[in-house]
């Protein structure tokens, strides 16, 4: 029995090391694009940000010590196509066949079609190579431009700041908000201050249209749709993903508008013994079973575990769904989430109740006393929560864990909840915390 695994990121390796220890007989290939597996890509900005040093650290486990446990790895290698009728992975002018197949090439940066968008000190965040051009870059970096303020849009303009309080930095927002596919107003608005209180030049209503580069091919100047223009010499894209799937385009194999993937509850694609998890895939929600396209490092290890068990063991493990929870920092700010949107439920005309509360995160005679948002959404129909947002500081807003069980268990709102016993401390809490009063104004 031969499985081919293409991608050597979190959801390939991690079938490749479940398949592993569930068959110590199978034979297993990992075909990698790249000359490395199993990267943090989450941590580039933190590199960048120069919390650690050593750019290997990004790297869970190595080519060798897959290769220790009998698992051949095809290093700087690109899947050209896929013969799913005859079981064949073609690349580099030669193919092997399969009897099992993994799909597991993740998403890719998206390039928007700027004019001058290939001229240099232009970087995307997605792979080593970029964390340390762009970290070496930094050191002779006077103005950096973020184009788009997502998670990891934030995260790069922290971390740029970490590393160098002198650059000045401007974020290109199209959108109306930052971050706006994951959090209300409420609390996008803190992340807005916070960026003005830190001297960030943020635009938003607006987009790049083009580059100016000068006689180098090197980036100076950034032209707005507004006309306005903004000085850099570095240049971060950060505007999202798509998925990597561009070479198995008139291939048979079921995707989506967008690219992604089409699997079911098992991770099995349309094709028998095909397999496809990660960001390359579509997912669904746990709530409302809705389709769904989550660039998550946790939805991909699960999806890894069950595709391992499935190849193991036709049909034994199956993909819940997911709340798209999510967490970021952005200077002392904290902020969390998790479950469906305002958007969505609105767009599915499923009718809500919700509370925003602000409080303290814990007693006002214990030092570094700090405010505390809630919000919680609830559907009216089946009375449970569908939605929660959280801001704070220093670690506050790990309560999200309380709420994420509350959701998973899809307990009801009501007075037994309102009594739920949570721990009581002054450098902690309050003794009736902001969960306690949340649920009491929605019961």
């Amino acid at each position: 029995m031969k499985t081919i695994i293409i991608g050597g990121a979190a959801t390939g390796m991690g079938v490749a090391a479940k398949l592993r220890r569930l068959d110590p007989a199978m034979e297993i290939v990992v075909i990698q694009k790249e000359d490395y597996v199993s990267l943090g890509a989450c941590g580039i900005p933190y590199y960048i940000g120069n919390h650690f040093e050593n750019a290997q650290t990004l790297i869970a486990r190595t080519v060798e010590k897959f290769k220790e446990q009998k698992v051949e790895v095809i290093i700087n290698t690109v899947v050209e196509s896929v013969d799913f009728k005859n079981k064949k992975v073609q690349y580099n002018g030669s193919f092997q066949t399969y009897d099992n197949l993994v799909i597991a090439t993740g998403a890719k940066p998206i390039i928007p079609p700027i004019k001058n968008i290939n001229g240099k000190n232009i970087f995307t965040v997605s792979t080593k190579q970029d964390g340390e051009i762009i970290k070496d870059k930094l050191q002779s970096t006077k103005n950096v431009l973020v184009v788009g303020s997502g998670l990891i849009g934030l995260e790069m303009i922290e971390n740029i700041k970490h590393a160098s309080k002198e650059i000045n930095i401007s974020v290109i927002e199209k959108a109306e908000r930052v971050v706006k596919n994951l959090f209300d107003k409420e609390f996008t608005d803190a992340i807005e201050s916070k960026m003005v209180e830190k001297g960030i030049n943020l635009i938003k209503d607006n987009e790049v249209v083009e580059f100016v580069l000068n006689e180098n091919n090197e980036v100076q100047q950034a032209i707005l749709k507004s006309g306005e223009t903004i000085t850099c010499d570095l240049v971060v894209l950060a505007i999202g993903f798509t998925p990597n799937t561009g070479f198995l385009e008139n291939s048979g194999l079921e995707m989506n508008s967008r690219g992604s993937i089409i699997v079911d509850e098992y991770c099995q694609t349309n094709f028998a013994n095909v397999y496809a998890g990660g960001d390359c895939a579509q997912t669904f929600g746990f709530l409302y079973n809705d389709p769904k396209i989550l660039y998550l490092a946790t939805i991909a290890n699960k999806h890894a575990k069950i595709i391992a068990n499935n190849i193991y063991q036709p049909k034994s493990a199956k993909f819940v769904g997911s709340l798209g929870t999510a967490i970021v920092r952005f200077f002392d700010l904290e902020l969390a989430r998790s479950g469906e949107t305002k958007e969505f439920l609105e767009a599915n005309k499923i009718l809500t109740k919700s509370v925003l509360i602000s409080d303290k995160d814990h007693t006002n005679y214990v030092e570094n006393q700090n405010d505390l948002v809630l919000k919680i959404m609830v559907d009216q129909e089946t009375n449970q929560i569908v939605n929660v947002q959280i801001l704070g500081k220093d670690k506050s807003v790990m309560r999200i864990y309380g709420l994420i069980g509350l959701m998973w268990a899809k307990a009801p709102i009501d007075e037994y909840l309102e009594q739920i016993d949570l721990p009581y401390s002054p450098p902690f809490s309050r003794t009736t915390d902001i969960i306690q009063i949340a649920i009491s104004k929605l019961v």
